[in-house]
């Protein structure tokens, strides 16, 4: 939320159904003002996310999902394609009881 005169200015926060999940986050003072590129990390669980263009319940206020970001918002990183063209893929392989997940 980047409306300086809201009460959660400079907060993320998660929605699940269009009703918020948690409250709403503050942005740490450094990384206020440069880009953000949202990740989500769970462990043994599968997640639906939707990042645009619009949202799939209504929200209790109106903003732009990441999809229908204006240019002026958004950040467009290069592509990160190696020279050659070729790129390299690394799977980690673990066999259960031989402590994989110690």
């Amino acid at each position: 939320n980047l409306d300086p005169s809201s009460p959660n200015a400079h907060t993320v926060s998660l929605f699940k159904d269009g009703v918020r999940a948690s409250k709403p986050q503050p942005i740490p003072e450094q990384l206020r003002g440069k880009a953000l590129f949202p990740h989500v990390c769970y462990r043994n669980t599968t997640i639906h996310v939707n990042f645009g263009p619009s949202a799939m319940k209504e929200l209790p206020f109106k903003c732009r999902l990441l999809g229908a970001a204006a240019t002026a918002d958004a950040v467009v990183a290069k592509d990160p394609t190696p020279k050659g063209g070729k790129c390299e893929v690394m799977l980690p392989v673990g066999f259960p009881d031989e402590g994989t997940f110690d």
